[in-house]
């Protein structure tokens, strides 16, 4: 099982580029980490995930850069979203 490392509590927290369509924060575009963008090669997972304890619905993405593999949970609002990071287990 892998383990998550969240990107949110760091000094400048990352920042996520997204297309907006029909909706705002429609498809995750770019992941900017300390000053430098990764491009999203593929999105690999995408649902809606509704918050029990909120009510808030979110969309849920995981996503391909050219560096590793991340979790995006963006507002279906738009107004915020939650980075996360999937790194395997050590052996």
């Amino acid at each position: 099982m892998s383990q998550k490392k969240n990107l949110n509590s760091a000094e400048k927290p990352p920042q996520v580029k997204f297309y907006s369509g029909y909706k705002s924060q429609e498809i995750p575009r770019s992941i900017i980490i300390s000053g430098k963008e990764h491009i999203i090669k593929k999105i690999k997972e995408q649902k809606r995930i509704l918050d029990s304890k909120t009510g808030e619905v979110f969309n849920h993405f995981v996503c391909q850069t050219d560096m590793e593999t991340f979790i995006i949970k963006a507002s279906e609002s738009g107004k915020r979203y939650k980075l996360e990071v999937y790194q395997k287990p050590e052996k």
